[in-house]
């Protein structure tokens, strides 16, 4: 598997905002061909992580402009540009 990890930095209260941002673009996401999943954790008022898991590295490049796409309509909602990450699964644990 692989991971983009993106640290968004918002004001308070616009976390409400950037859900209705990604749920308008559903249809975009699930266009995503490789893309298994999308979470967002909540690590202060300010601070959004969100958590996208894909098959593959390559698969995450073939979907790099679709992304970029998506994120346009979300940086009026950010007080900074977003920190971006991307890495291979290494180790996991399940119950």
């Amino acid at each position: 598997m692989h991971y983009r990890i993106t640290k968004v930095h918002h004001e308070k209260g616009n976390r409400k905002k950037l859900v209705e941002v990604l749920e308008s673009k559903k249809k975009t996401l699930n266009s995503f061909e490789g893309l298994l999943s999308v979470k967002l954790v909540g690590v202060s008022d300010t601070i959004t992580v969100a958590i996208s898991e894909y098959e593959s590295e390559e698969k995450l490049k073939n979907v790099e402009a679709k992304f970029q796409e998506l994120m346009v309509d979300m940086i009026e909602l950010m007080s900074e540009p977003p920190e971006v990450h991307n890495g291979d699964v290494f180790w996991e644990h399940n119950n």
